[in-house]
């Protein structure tokens, strides 16, 4: 029983790294490639492994790649998480919020990918997980909702502020500087890239949501 047992878990062992190794070489895919593009054959020999492997641990192409989205989701989920933003004050956590966000975006183009494929898709495939999904959603949804509420009850923040214009206000300030930066950088006619130009408008976003939420704030200057 004693040579069993560890047989069994480096089976075990191998079996999740095999499995992580592909969820790895399949995200790299279909944001290089979208969902039409990556195969199950480019997919597997990116990770070196079989396609007996991928349909084992996926069912196949689209387990895949609804995996592929449910882990980048959990992934910044995580990452918001383990900023603690319950024990911060409440417009600190909000600033720390908003500047999580615009670097992940900025960080994980991998992410911001898959998005942009799965708005084609009009979110098909996330509909097929919802229960997975849902799960991931609620703990960052609560979470600021949380500090939300924390700010109203110190009186930094307006009351009955809607949780999900909030949400919808932070992800789309910084998605849309990130995601559209080289067509907006033409139309404007200089580099949005450019350092000095992302730290300005970051700078500008936080005292825009910063002061959208307080109590008797305007917009940013």
């Amino acid at each position: 029983m004693d040579q069993i047992e560890p047989a069994k878990k480096r089976v075990a062992r191998d079996s999740e790294k095999t499995r992580a190794v592909i969820l790895k070489a399949a995200i790299n895919e279909f944001s290089k490639n979208g969902y039409g593009g990556a195969t199950v054959e480019k997919i597997v020999q990116r990770a070196k492994r079989n396609e007996r492997s991928l349909y084992y641990h996926f069912g196949n192409k689209e387990g895949l790649y609804i995996a592929s989205l449910e882990s980048l989701y959990e992934k910044q989920m995580l990452a918001e998480q383990a900023l603690r933003l319950e024990d911060v004050p409440p417009e600190e956590a909000i600033r720390k919020l908003v500047r999580f966000t615009w670097s992940y975006y900025r960080e994980n183009p991998e992410y911001l990918s898959l998005l942009n494929t799965e708005n084609l898709y009009k979110a098909a495939h996330l509909k097929k997980s919802s229960a997975r999904m849902q799960g991931i959603f609620s703990p960052k949804m609560k979470l600021l909702e949380q500090i939300l509420e924390r700010g109203a009850r110190e009186g930094v923040f307006k009351n009955k502020v809607a949780v999900d214009y909030v949400f919808l206000l932070i992800a789309s300030l910084c998605y849309l500087y990130v995601s559209n930066r080289y067509t907006i950088s033409n139309y404007l006619g200089r580099n949005l890239e450019a350092p000095e130009a992302c730290e300005g408008w970051l700078n500008y976003i936080e005292t825009l949501v910063v002061e959208h939420l307080s109590r008797g704030g305007s917009s940013a200057d």
